[in-house]
């Protein structure tokens, strides 16, 4: 798998390159925040999206004057955050009676590598969409636990090899784009990314999956 994810950002590299001296080519660099969650699963606690980061590269090569593809390469942290509560008033048990919270969030990294159409519109080709596949590798998953338990300690507890290293899904986005000079532009982007493939290797409760979804608003500057 991480040949596969090498394999295409290598053509991605290749096909930017080749085509520089024809068309018009702009690298540039974007980072922001991630709101994610994880679905396709029954829980039996309260969970909500979590926040999170991503940054990245991007090449976009321009095939018409409001036409261009569009190939990033992000690092990606994908979290939720799941909360119970555990009420205690047997007094054999080793703690004082009462309710106690348990806030747990399961995250998953990523590098991910989404190739997308983008379409400029509006008279000043300043706004615009994007959207088209993309192809996640995982680096590492776990799930971080705090309790207001008396000296318990937070615990981070790792769970990489529960999941599947590919994550595949797509991706669409809308932003806008401010020019600074002739070669340099900064843009503002909302992007949602759903994913479609079962991320889990062991099967979900119910025979149900576990899937992947992020929304990231990203802020990048860009050069030709």
């Amino acid at each position: 798998m991480k040949k596969i994810t090498f394999l295409l950002f290598t053509l991605s590299l290749i096909t930017f390159k080749t085509t520089a001296q024809e068309s018009k080519v702009k690298f540039g660099i974007h980072g922001g925040l991630n709101y994610s969650s994880f679905r396709g699963y029954r829980s039996f606690t309260d969970d909500s999206a979590g926040f999170a980061y991503v940054f990245g590269l991007s090449f976009q090569h321009q095939i018409k004057e409001d036409l261009s593809i569009k190939a990033d390469l992000n690092y990606e942290r994908k979290a939720q955050i799941s909360k119970a509560s555990v009420e205690i008033m047997d007094p054999s048990v080793q703690l004082p009676p009462g309710i106690y919270e348990v806030k747990s969030t399961a995250y998953a990294n990523y590098v991910v590598l989404p190739i997308l159409l983008k379409y400029n519109f509006s008279s000043d080709k300043s706004f615009y969409v994007n959207a088209g596949p993309y192809l996640g590798y995982l680096l590492k998953s776990g799930i971080k636990t705090k309790t207001n338990i008396p000296d318990e300690t937070p615990r981070d507890e790792e769970d990489t090899d529960n999941k599947k290293s590919m994550d595949f899904g797509f991706s669409a986005g809308i932003g806008k784009e401010f020019k600074l000079t002739e070669n340099h532009q900064i843009y503002i982007e909302l992007r949602d990314n759903l994913g479609l493939s079962n991320i889990s290797k062991a099967q979900a409760f119910n025979n149900n999956s576990l899937k992947t979804n992020s929304v990231n608003l990203l802020v990048g500057f860009t050069f030709n």
